[in-house]
């Protein structure tokens, strides 16, 4: 959209929404008018009706018609003037009304309302009126004064909103460029902030999918390979070998199809966990026996080192059972990994906080690898090919469950050595 094209839609909503203040002001002023006219009416009744009082009073005190009239006029500032009952013949119904003593209102050539009533029973008929019109020069400048501020009150209403669609105009230009790293920077007050935050949002949510894409794609890649490529050599070995090397090859085409399981189902696992609708269902969970159930069924396994448990107290915390445990599973499997004799698992609170923590005593993490390997599909690269198992997603996974409880994942050194993971989160 041309700056031109962009000026021209921001002039045509400044003008509509200009028109629809001004028609609405008017309808509202020619409703106010009209109201403000019959009060001024009643008002200007209710005045006559003093007025032929204050003339009946003069009457009786024996006033001819000039001071009769100059008093009133003097009294009430409206003019009066007074009349035959008799000139009043010619008008049949008016007539009969005036010579009950009744008020007839009658208007002029300028349509303004003219009072007349027959003063006692005298031959006289007092008329009041018309009310003079105020000419205040003033008064005429409020109303143009008022739609020029309205004229301004919308003008700066209308264009920083324009503004800020601009910014959205061009973000949804880079996108459509393919610009994935685009964003709008809308001001907190501004109407339109909302909407910024939302395409915000989603302009993340698009990049961190493209990414994911780009970085499953790579894994499935280089993972995949190797087992695949094992499995087409045992198969073209099978033929040639023996009944004893037939067995072994078997042995390993069911481990390299149990890899392959393995990894399908971790990246099954990280893509659930990935899902923006995920929320976890927090209920309390006694701590103490949740571990204890986990380490003596994960030691009934065999495993190559035995899980201790820390004597921490016994706990009422608020988790995810399934994700915690499938937190602690991956955990424990990165320390069996590298562990020499010892992997130690606790959870305890500290201070405001929920702390799983697992600690062995291998070679430990570096700090420079430390943010690196909480990314999927990273995998700490130590030169020692027979502990490079995994895929690079189990700390990923644990980092997600930390997210979605609103808590975080701290890698720090063990004493005297070794890694100590600790998923945190709010108590």
């Amino acid at each position: 959209m041309s700056v031109g094209r962009a000026g021209w839609l921001f002039l045509r909503a400044y003008l509509l929404v200009a028109l629809l203040v001004v028609v609405t002001g008017l309808g509202l002023e020619a409703l106010l008018l009209q109201r403000d006219q019959q009060a001024l009416q009643r008002r200007e009744a209710a005045l006559a009706q003093g007025g032929f009082a204050y003339a009946e009073t003069l009457l009786q005190d024996g006033a001819d018609r000039a001071s009769l009239q100059a008093g009133v006029e003097a009294s009430l500032a409206l003019p009066a003037a007074l009349h035959r009952l008799a000139d009043f013949s010619a008008l049949g119904e008016q007539h009969r009304l005036l010579a009950r003593g009744e008020v007839l209102q009658l208007y002029d050539t300028q349509d303004r309302p003219v009072f007349y009533r027959r003063l006692a029973d005298s031959d006289w008929v007092l008329a009041l009126g018309p009310a003079p019109a105020l000419d205040n020069d003033r008064a005429k400048l409020v109303v143009p004064l008022f739609y020029a501020l309205i004229a301004v009150a919308v003008f700066l209403w209308i264009r920083p909103m324009m503004r800020d669609l601009e910014q959205l105009r061009a973000a949804a230009q880079d996108f459509g460029r393919q610009d994935f790293r685009s964003r709008v920077a809308l001001p907190a007050g501004s109407w339109l902030a909302p909407v910024g935050e939302a395409f915000n949002s989603m302009a993340r949510r698009i990049e961190w999918l493209l990414q994911s894409h780009r970085e499953l794609t790579h894994a499935v890649s280089h993972e995949l390979r190797t087992p695949l490529a094992r499995l087409r050599f045992s198969l073209e070995m099978l033929a040639a070998a023996d009944a004893e090397a037939r067995a072994r090859r078997v042995d390993s085409m069911k481990q390299d199809i149990n890899e392959l399981n393995d990894l399908v189902e971790e990246m099954l696992g990280y893509a659930e966990l990935e899902q923006g609708n995920l929320t976890p269902c927090l209920k309390a969970l006694d701590n103490r026996q949740w571990l204890a159930r986990y380490v003596q069924h994960y030691n009934g396994r065999n495993p190559r080192i035995a899980l201790e448990l820390d004597g921490a107290a016994a706990a009422t915390i608020m988790a995810d059972e399934r994700l915690l445990t499938r937190a602690l599973d991956n955990l424990v499997g990165n320390a069996q990994r590298y562990a020499s004799a010892r992997i130690v698992v606790s959870l305890a609170r500290c201070g405001g906080e929920y702390c799983l923590r697992v600690v062995d005593d291998g070679p430990g993490i570096p700090a420079a690898q430390r943010e690196s390997v909480l990314r999927a599909y990273v995998r700490l690269a130590d030169g020692e090919e027979q502990r490079r198992q995994g895929f690079g997603l189990g700390l990923a996974i644990v980092k997600r469950i930390a997210e979605l409880h609103a808590g975080r994942v701290e890698i720090a050194d063990a004493a005297p050595g070794g890694a100590a993971i600790a998923l945190r989160w709010p108590a």
